[in-house]
């Protein structure tokens, strides 16, 4: 008498804090797809987010200059379209392709960024001279661009290396256009950008596997560069001061801005005072649209809106993660890790700005802060990202099983159409 064989049981789908710290590689009963939307979709809402606050904020700055706040906002967005179309564009890219990029990107970024050294080309605000010129668009930022550069490089050239640091000349070498590309970012006087481009060179080549000994060396030769960019400018003096001593600052000086930010802070509340009605945009924050633009934010949407935000910014911080596990290339695990500290690192540091853990650095909120540079060359990167996610170890397969499924469906929508008519 045969025995019937008990059914198997249904596989549980892990907990989420296992699925970002299980093992390295693909786990069977993974959804090879889950990173690309995931991040497409935060990506997006930040986006959209961003959108309304800065037609928000330039609803009230543009028009007390006189400006049409429509026009402003319409050339913002067509911006913004050029930066999706760009996304897009390198969603699709392989990453053969995008190695064979990475020379000439960081060639043409940092020839850009020698611009802002030409009497005439270049812009400059509040000290910093890192904007040039640009004819029928306005000004553009090339230092942006260099972090894109950056992030690829770091990758191209260690899988160039095998994956191995060896001698310290080899060491040094691979890292002397990052270090060129500092000092000229640095020339034009703009700290909070390096500060960046450095947490992107520390997450890129943590992920290559740099020793600790040269994290201690090349931090405390970092540390060093930021007192001595402090001390050498009376600006960022007088910033590091009010930081440490709010209460002494001259409220009507150096301790405006993040007097008035905590002022938009406080004033949103649990629930905010509505969108479109904050009070600090009209004329007391001079940066609402740019770097404080979390507390307009912040003040419009309160608490509710900052955390989703701050979720936001988290989930695509995981799927940075996940594309580092579960990814085999090198490559991609490098220049991911360098991505990832560029743009939540750079969320979290405006983020401290603003509520006052940090003195004032002067970066934007990436997708949220008005900026085209910012805009396009984040959305970019974030492109590169999901161009490894369409590549992860049973992505493509997913991919074309669903493309294969939506074609069978049209094709019997079509043919029923036909018969009825």
């Amino acid at each position: 008498m045969s025995q019937e064989q008990p059914a198997p049981r249904p596989q549980r789908s892990r907990p989420w804090w296992r699925v970002l710290t299980g093992p390295d590689g693909p786990v069977p009963g993974e959804r090879a797809s889950l990173t690309y939307y995931t991040l497409l979709i935060a990506s997006l809402f930040l986006l959209v987010l961003g959108l309304i606050m800065v037609f928000s904020v330039q609803s009230v700055t543009v028009a007390a200059q006189g400006g049409n706040a429509y026009a402003a906002f319409a050339r913002y967005l067509v911006i913004a379209l050029v930066g999706l179309a760009a996304m897009f564009a390198a969603s699709r890219a392989s990453v053969p392709l995008l190695k064979r990029l990475t020379l000439p990107v960081l060639g043409a970024s940092m020839a850009l960024q020698c611009l802002v050294f030409v009497p005439g080309a270049s812009r400059c605000a509040g000290g910093n001279c890192n904007w040039v010129a640009v004819p029928l668009i306005g000004t553009a930022q090339p230092s942006e661009f260099i972090k894109l550069g950056l992030a690829l490089y770091t990758g191209w050239v260690v899988v160039r290396h095998g994956g191995r640091f060896g001698s310290v000349r080899s060491t040094l070498l691979m890292l002397a256009p990052a270090a060129v590309a500092i000092m000229l970012v640095m020339g034009g006087g703009d700290l909070g950008t390096v500060v960046i481009m450095v947490m992107l060179m520390a997450g890129a080549l943590w992920m290559a596997g740099l020793g600790r000994g040269w994290f201690l060396v090349l931090g405390g030769v970092g540390l060093v560069g930021f007192a001595g960019g402090t001390m050498l400018s009376a600006n960022r003096r007088a910033r590091i001061m009010a930081w440490l001593n709010p209460e002494g600052s001259d409220p009507l000086d150096v301790g405006y801005q993040p007097l008035h930010g905590r002022y938009a802070m406080g004033t949103g509340g649990w629930g905010g005072v509505g969108p479109g009605s904050s009070r600090q945009k009209w004329g007391y924050l001079t940066q609402a649209d740019s770097d404080y633009v979390f507390a307009v934010l912040g003040e419009e949407l309160g608490l509710v809106g900052t955390v989703v935000v701050i979720v936001l910014f988290a989930v695509v911080g995981w799927c940075c993660a996940r594309i580092i596990r579960r990814s085999n290339d090198l490559y991609v695990s490098v220049v991911t890790g360098g991505i990832m500290a560029w743009i939540v690192g750079q969320a979290l540091v405006n983020m401290s700005v603003v509520v006052g853990l940090l003195p004032v650095l002067g970066v934007p909120l990436p997708l949220i802060s008005a900026g085209g540079s910012s805009l396009i060359f984040v959305l970019l990167a974030i492109g590169v990202l999901l161009s490894f996610a369409r590549q992860e170890p049973g992505a493509p397969e997913a991919f074309a099983a669903r493309v294969g499924a939506m074609r069978r469906s049209l094709s019997v929508v079509t043919s029923r159409r036909r018969n009825r008519a």
